[in-house]
């Protein structure tokens, strides 16, 4: 800050916050294939289906739906953030776009 001021770049700002819309959606485009391929590959039941494999599989498929549940949230509340901050952005500029307007009237 310069003289108790905030200063934004505006432009600095909103591609920041496109970078981090784009995280978000790498982030769910990234659960959607690698999560599709571990979900596919425990459907199979590696662990074998006798009663060690069957208690694997109890307390597993929890946990898997868990963290890919999880993965997916995460990947979306990035994305909003991103979002969020870009509509701050603009919600700033036009606020100072409208008082510039009323103190020059």
């Amino acid at each position: 800050m310069i003289n108790d001021r905030l200063r934004l770049d505006a432009e600095e700002a909103l591609a920041g916050s496109r970078a981090l819309s784009a995280a978000g959606e790498d982030l769910g485009a990234r659960r959607n294939r690698s999560g599709a391929e571990i979900a596919a590959a425990s459907s199979a039941t590696p662990w074998g289906r006798d009663k060690y494999g069957q208690s694997f599989e109890q307390h597993y498929r929890p946990f898997e739906q868990q963290v890919l549940d999880a993965w997916q949230q995460l990947a979306t509340y990035v994305s909003g953030l991103g979002d969020a901050a870009g509509q701050s952005v603009r919600d700033n500029l036009a606020a100072d776009v409208d008082a510039e307007r009323r103190f020059r009237s």
